[in-house]
């Protein structure tokens, strides 16, 4: 009986170390912020293993992780978050998602960081059921050139004064 415990205890051991070592060797490269020829400055987002491009952000300077969304209209988070960032009751709105149509609010004139690049004076959906990742929109993308290659995606800062780094 204590042979069978003792390679129990052995088998487990190699497996929970097999995926240890695959989550440690599959995660993604930071994001990586840098400066171009020019002055131009770029955030380049590897992809993750389920095949998004996610970065550190934040909403009125409290911390969230955002997953880019080109199909998403708006910068986009849960009403859980809502709360603990104290954003401001918005008016209503309804929302077509992947899911289906959802109603929730739009809450104006907020800032939202991702990694380096900081914009303010955004409009922020909140929607009752989005889980604890962010949707970073078009609203926020669009002051941005935004290109995807070998899963790499940038997003380079527009000259337009609505964007800044920081």
């Amino acid at each position: 009986m204590k042979g069978y415990v003792l390679w129990s205890a052995v088998w487990f051991g190699l497996i929970a170390a097999g995926f240890f070592a695959a989550d440690h060797f599959t995660a993604p490269a930071p994001v990586e912020a840098r400066v171009l020829a020019g002055g131009a400055r770029e955030i380049a987002i590897p992809v993750a293993r389920d095949g998004h491009y996610y970065l550190d952000g934040a909403i009125n300077g409290v911390p969230l992780k955002f997953m880019v969304d080109t199909g998403a209209s708006y910068v986009s988070v849960g009403a859980d978050f809502a709360r603990s960032a104290r954003l401001p009751k918005g008016v209503p709105g309804t929302f077509r998602t992947a899911n289906g149509t959802v109603e929730g609010e739009i809450v104006k004139n907020q800032e939202v960081k991702a990694d380096a690049f900081r914009v303010s004076g955004l409009s922020v959906a909140v929607t009752p059921a989005q889980g604890r990742v962010g949707l970073l929109g078009q609203n926020f993308l669009r002051r941005f050139a935004v290109s995807q290659s070998e899963g790499i995606l940038r997003l380079r800062l527009h000259s337009a004064p609505a964007a800044r780094e920081g």
